[in-house]
């Protein structure tokens, strides 16, 4: 009777000619350009209009599909949004958070597909941090739009997806441990908990809205929550809440908590600035090397650095092999201190939220799951693509029935091994998708100022001085208004 073993590894090598077939036509198709240096360089330099025109002329040829509509949607929707065309950025991250709920809930059924083809096969579904910011910058859009109750279901979306994230990946889990792959390992994939389960940006976001309502009991409860944040998120928030926030919270803790929306009859004028990027995916490789009944893991391919050690009942020593998984890789950026300066009253602007952080705590239980997936897929695949090697030299040494090989015949014999190699490391590459145009993070500031027309100047400094002055002319500030303003610098170091 064939071992399940040997089943497993019939079936990865029927699938690894399938998969090199289904990669060399996918490459065929027309795909999503990445954003290109030239895109980058003048993103980076604030030239958002430039950036579009030319990111849209290399994708002059390109078909929106399932498989990376996401990360069209979710980069011209952040690069329309810094350009100021808000109603034409909603949409592009309406497409987006659309197929990033399609995609994901195909996915579920998907994802044992994966244990083959690696998750480049996959419609892209996003990243957790992307499908919650994409909703506040919706908000954003609909604040600048003049739609406030539109900002605040977006902002709600937000919460209700935070909610959710928790027990996310909780399906996904329960059909990974459940897979014969999986049994074959005997060992259980146990998911780590996220810290993040609150934005103090979008419970900041939803104050002022609810403010402007004059809902003054749920501007309350989210300064509670914005509050807690900071002191319950430690590892997310781990640096200085800003004073506006901790003033606003005391005050509505004290025994007159009204006291907190009179007004004295000046405006506050509230100052949102984003810099840098949001982080980039790369590829951290390990090395599997074969023990009897026993499988090392280690980031050498010497065995050094040893990080696991996985029974695997059948398998013989000698097989060495290297797989790979993607991490995220923060993208520093020059800005080391913001100043704003409206008529002659100078502030500073202290960060409320670093993306970066969140990004890379969310995606830690995502990544937990791609390193089960892909350890298992790379180990099927690797003794698959040792065995076929050997049947080829076999099958060569019968046909000179025991002479010596000739030197073409050798050099045949190691062409055909090198195919099969070029074929796994085909099939075998790290999904590095990723939107490009998310900030690293947000700064706020706020300041009482007499209403009327004013010119608002905001400054960022790097480690050597003064690095950009953004000039906004004849904003208008109002007692009753939000007068939200929201500025932006990409220098990334």
């Amino acid at each position: 009777m064939v071992s399940l073993f040997s089943q497993i590894i019939n079936q990865s090598f029927k699938h690894m000619l399938i998969g090199t077939f289904i990669v060399f036509i996918s490459s065929c198709i027309s795909t999503y350009q990445l954003p290109s240096p030239t895109v980058s360089r003048y993103f980076n330099k604030g030239s958002i209009n430039q950036a579009i025109t030319i990111h849209e002329q290399n994708n002059l040829n390109y078909i929106p599909s399932s498989h990376d509509q996401v990360l069209y949607g979710l980069d011209m929707g952040m690069l329309n949004h810094y350009a100021g065309n808000y109603r034409l950025s909603n949409d592009f991250l309406t497409q987006a958070e659309r197929a990033i709920e399609n995609n994901f809930t195909r996915s579920l059924s998907r994802y044992m597909s994966s244990f083959i083809l690696d998750d480049r096969s996959l419609d892209y579904c996003g990243e957790d941090y992307e499908d919650i910011y994409l909703n506040i910058f919706k908000a954003l859009n609909y604040y600048n739009l003049n739609q406030p109750e539109s900002a605040m279901v977006e902002i709600r979306r937000v919460n209700e997806k935070l909610i959710l994230l928790k027990d996310k990946y909780n399906q996904v889990e329960r059909r990974l441990n459940r897979s014969q792959e999986a049994k074959k390992i005997k060992k259980r994939m146990t998911l780590p908990s996220i810290q993040f389960h609150n934005s103090a940006l979008s419970r900041y976001l939803s104050a002022l809205f609810y403010r402007y309502e004059k809902d003054y009991d749920s501007v309350r409860i989210d300064i509670e929550h914005l509050y807690d944040a900071f002191h319950n998120q430690s590892g997310v928030y781990n640096y200085t809440m800003p004073k506006e926030i901790f003033m606003q919270y005391q005050c509505l803790q004290s025994p007159f908590p009204d006291t907190c929306f009179q007004s004295s009859g000046n405006a506050t004028v509230r100052i949102i600035a984003f810099v840098g990027q949001s982080p980039q995916k790369k590829a951290r490789t390990y090395w599997i090397i074969s023990r009897k009944n026993h499988l090392v893991v280690a980031r050498n391919k010497n065995g050094s650095q040893q990080l696991d050690l996985i029974p695997w009942k059948g398998i013989q020593s000698g097989y060495t092999f290297k797989f790979s998984v993607p991490y995220l890789k923060r993208r520093p950026h020059s800005v080391r201190q913001i100043e704003c300066i409206i008529d002659n009253q100078r502030f500073q602007l202290s960060k409320l939220e670093d993306i970066s952080n969140v990004a890379i705590d969310t995606f830690n239980r995502k990544k937990k799951i791609l390193y089960f997936k892909t350890f298992v897929r790379a180990t099927l695949k690797g003794i698959a693509a040792a065995k076929i090697k050997k049947s080829i030299e076999k099958r060569q040494k019968r046909k000179r029935k025991g002479k010596p090989l000739t030197f073409g015949e050798a050099l045949w014999v190691e062409a055909q091994k090198s195919m099969v190699d070029a074929a796994m490391d085909l099939l075998e590459q790290s999904d590095l998708r990723i939107s490009s145009f998310f900030p690293s993070q947000a700064f706020i500031g706020e300041a009482l100022v007499k209403p009327g027309t004013h010119p608002v100047k905001i400054l960022y400094y790097n480690r050597m001085g003064l690095s950009k002055t953004t000039v906004l002319k004849n904003q208008r500030i109002t007692v009753d208004g939000l007068n939200l303003i929201e500025s932006s610098f990409f220098d990334n170091k």
